[in-house]
């Protein structure tokens, strides 16, 4: 067994087991507050659903402070083991045997923007449609535009858990996206036979517009999709940002929130190294005086004031009042760097 592997491992595993644990708790809390509502709405059988849809939204949050402080654990063990000592007597230094756990930083790094950008969008949206009662209090948006296959939908507003819903226009659009009708009505209700527009005014190429009291609208739209979509969600699919920066489809926040979002899907691959490297400092606590808990306190300190300095600095790029790269490379790169000095100066 490689010497990059062996570490790895070590570090890996405890990661993980922090992070099953971190988890665990955050459901248990969760599902304390929520289990009767859930029961009564939606059956016994739903708190299953609910927990695999929540499990993925509470792994973002927990993500970086699980890696550091599963890293601080792995690498006091290493220290208590005396495996440390070994390691540096063959000529490693501290941030030579960092080198050999780069594919775990990056193996972290690719599960936290995948989270960010794909996983936990989809599973928050899911949990929207499939729980809307639970969200109540979540801001609706005023206008929103949705895609039906070769139709693109706007609404104006939206109400009764989207099963109603307000100045509603609708793009029927051909094979190459040619225009080739638009219907404009004042409402649109659900019911079992579906959805029915009212006071309709079709607009086709060529043909004098026609105003009807009401139609049958024809779609896949259903009450729970359009609901979830309406209420704004605390995180945007990594796809839906690129498509709304091109110009392809309209944002609700502005677009510095966007491009915020778009750089932070690549700064979250450096997040990773910098927990493991304030981690690190937990690996000094039996070779110097103080004991082994000054130099854990020191690194989980130090991951500590990251990830607060890392959502300061973000919420400054999402309201533009820094550049989005900058808001998402600042508080990764400073403090990777500060992470890096310290463990220098601590082994000298």
């Amino acid at each position: 067994m490689t010497m990059a592997l062996y570490l790895s491992r070590q570090v890996g595993v405890r990661i993980l087991a922090v992070l099953v644990g971190f988890v665990a708790l955050g459901l248990s809390l969760d599902m304390m507050e929520n289990s009767a509502e859930i029961v009564e709405s939606h059956g016994t059988a739903a708190l299953g659903a609910y927990a695999l849809l929540r499990a993925p939204l509470i792994l973002i949050t927990i993500l970086p402070l699980g890696i550091l402080v599963g890293a601080s654990l792995a690498f006091l063990s290493l220290a208590v083991r005396n495996e440390m000592v070994v390691l540096r007597s063959t000529g490693y230094n501290t941030a030579r045997f960092l080198l050999l756990l780069v594919p775990l930083a990056v193996i972290f790094g690719a599960a936290q923007s995948q989270l960010g950008g794909r996983l936990g969008p989809a599973a928050e949206q899911a949990l929207v449609e499939r729980f809307p009662d639970m969200f109540k209090n979540r801001k609706i948006e005023d206008e929103m535009w949705l895609r039906d296959w070769q139709t693109v939908v706007r609404i104006g507003r939206t109400e009764e858990n989207g099963a109603v819903l307000y100045d509603i226009t609708i793009f029927q659009l051909g094979a190459v996206g040619e225009l080739l009708q638009r219907i404009d009505a004042e409402s649109a209700r659900f019911s079992s036979d579906g959805w029915r527009l009212e006071t309709v005014t079709l607009q086709r190429l060529n043909v004098a517009a026609e105003v009807l009291e009401n139609m049958t609208w024809e779609t896949q739209l259903e009450p729970a999709g359009i609901f979830g979509a309406a209420r704004r969600s605390e995180l945007v699919d990594i796809g839906k940002v690129r498509q709304i920066l091109a110009g392809e489809i309209p944002g609700a926040r502005g677009m510095p929130f966007y491009s915020v979002q778009h750089w932070r899907n690549y700064s979250a691959f450096a997040v990773p190294a910098v927990m493991l490297l304030f981690g690190a400092m937990a690996s000094f606590g039996l070779n110097r005086s103080g004991g082994g808990a000054r130099y854990v306190a020191y690194g989980l300190i130090g991951g500590a004031s990251f990830v607060l300095t890392n959502g300061v600095f973000v919420s400054l790029g999402e309201a533009g009042a820094m550049s989005a790269s900058l808001a998402a490379f600042l508080a990764p790169g400073l403090f990777f760097v500060i992470g890096l000095w310290s463990i220098v100066v601590i082994e000298e």
